[in-house]
Parts: C-alpha cells; structure tokens; sequence
C-alpha cells in the first residue's frame, strides 16, 4: 500500500481509532516514515492543548461597543465605495473572466493597429515632388535646348567684341 492512503488518515487515528480501516493500521505497523508522521501530529495535538488563549484586556468590551455604535450610526457606504472595497478585499473570481476578456481584446487592438502601421509602411507612395527654383528650370532648359544655345552665341557674336565666343553646352554645375 502506498503513503499517501494512510496518511489521509492520520488525523482520524489521533481523533477517532474507531473509524481508521484496519490496512491504515497495519500499513502504520509497517512503515516507520507513516509511524513518525503520527508522532508528529500527536505531539503538535499535545501542545496545542496545552496552549491557553490569552485574555482579552478589560477594556476590550467597552470598545467594542463603541465601534458597532458608531458603525451603526455612520452612514451606508456609496456604492462606488462598496465596489472598491469588494474589488479590493473581496473574492475576484468573478472578475478574472471580464480580465481576460479585456486583455484579449487589448492584445487584438494593438496586434491591428501594429499590422495596420507595418501595411501602410510597405505600401508603395511616390516620393513627394521637390520644388525646383525658376533658375535651376532655366538652366536645365539651357542646357537641353540646342536653339537656345545658337542664338546666344549669335547675341555673343552681335556685342561687338570682335571675337567669336563659343558657349558651352552645360550651364549647371
């Protein structure tokens, strides 16, 4: 037989022999480890026998009566105040099903909105167009417009400078 059968009964055999079956009590024959267990309680039995509960001090019944009168002459608690005190002394058990269904529900917000983020940040957006100055346009067309470029070398030509001035092809830097 194994320990923890017979152990089950241990506190019958120091209260009630009587109602012990009889393979409990040959197992405690038999199994010194059960044996000092049964010791152990018993001794823990006698000392609490022994042990008196100390005296109330003389004034306690006076101050008892006071807290119940004035707890009875206090006004009822709101029921926001009952709330807190059930939620912080009572049994949350009730409260662990809505708990958990919150958390889900925050794991589920948060998963989409983490899922919506990385989406957006994967979907293709142009890049935004840059302003470009009048100058920057007027030298790009100066420099990819080949008519432009002959009339001013014949402006060049026409100033009177004597030489003939070549213009280059490429005004941006």
């Amino acid at each position: 037989m194994k320990c923890e059968k017979p152990q089950v009964h241990l506190p019958d055999m120091i209260l009630d022999p009587t109602r012990v079956p009889a393979e409990a009590l040959q197992h405690l024959k038999e199994c010194s480890h059960c044996a000092g267990e049964l010791k152990e309680l018993q001794a823990t039995m006698q000392l609490l026998d022994a042990w008196k509960a100390p005296e109330p001090s003389p004034y306690f019944d006076t101050r008892l009566a006071v807290r119940l009168r004035e707890a009875r002459e206090s006004e009822a608690p709101g029921w926001l105040e009952r709330l807190r005190l059930h939620l912080m002394f009572g049994s949350n058990l009730h409260v662990r099903p809505a708990a958990a269904a919150a958390f889900a529900l925050l794991i589920i917000v948060s998963g989409g909105s983490y899922l919506g983020v990385v989406s957006l940040n994967h979907t293709v957006v142009p890049p935004p167009q840059q302003t470009v100055s009048a100058t920057v346009n007027d030298l790009e067309l100066l420099d990819s417009s080949a008519q432009t470029l002959q009339q001013l070398a014949s402006f060049d030509e026409t100033n009177g400078d004597g030489g003939s001035a070549t213009v280059s092809g490429n005004f941006s830097n």
